[in-house]
C-alpha cells in the first residue's frame, strides 16, 4: 500500500494558490503564517513520536503456529504497516500544509524547504517498507 491520500492535494492547490499557479490567491498575514507552520511543525513531531513504536504494531508473535495463527499474524502485520503508512500520510500533509501556510505569508523559501522536507519525508519512509 502506497502513503494514502489524507488531504495531500488540498494542501497542493493551497500552495498552488498562494503562489499565484492558479486563478485564485491564497495570503496570510506573515505572522498567522508563522503560526500555522509552527502548529504543523509541532503535529509532525508528535507524528514522528508515535511513529518510533511502529515496531509495536508490525511484529505480531503470539499465534499458533499453524495455518491460520499464520494467516492472523500476516493479517495483524498488514494492518500495523496501514497504521504507519497513515500516520506517514498524516506527516506528509502537515508538511504540505506548512508550505501552503509559509508561501502565503510571502516566505517562499521556506516554503520550499518543507515541500522538500515533505518529499523527504515520503521516500524515507517508504524506503523503509
Amino acid at each position: 500500500m502506497a502513503v494514502p491520500d489524507t488531504g495531500q492535494g488540498t494542501a497542493r492547490q493551497l500552495y498552488a494558490a498562494a503562489t499565484g499557479s492558479t486563478g485564485e490567491l491564497f495570503e496570510l498575514d506573515g505572522e498567522v503564517a508563522e503560526n500555522l507552520a509552527a502548529a504543523c511543525d509541532k503535529l509532525v513531531e508528535d507524528l514522528r513520536r508515535a511513529m518510533t513504536t511502529g515496531h509495536l504494531v508490525t511484529e505480531v508473535t503470539g499465534f499458533p503456529n499453524l495455518p491460520t495463527g499464520h494467516g492472523l499474524t500476516r493479517g495483524f502485520r498488514d494492518k500495523g504497516r496501514q497504521y504507519l503508512d497513515t500516520l506517514a500520510a498524516f506527516q506528509e500533509t502537515a508538511l504540505l500544509l506548512k508550505a501552503a501556510y509559509l508561501a502565503a505569508g510571502k516566505r517562499f523559501t521556506e516554503a520550499e524547504a518543507a515541500r522538500r522536507a515533505a518529499l523527504a519525508m515520503v521516500a524515507a519512509h517508504l524506503e523503509t517498507r
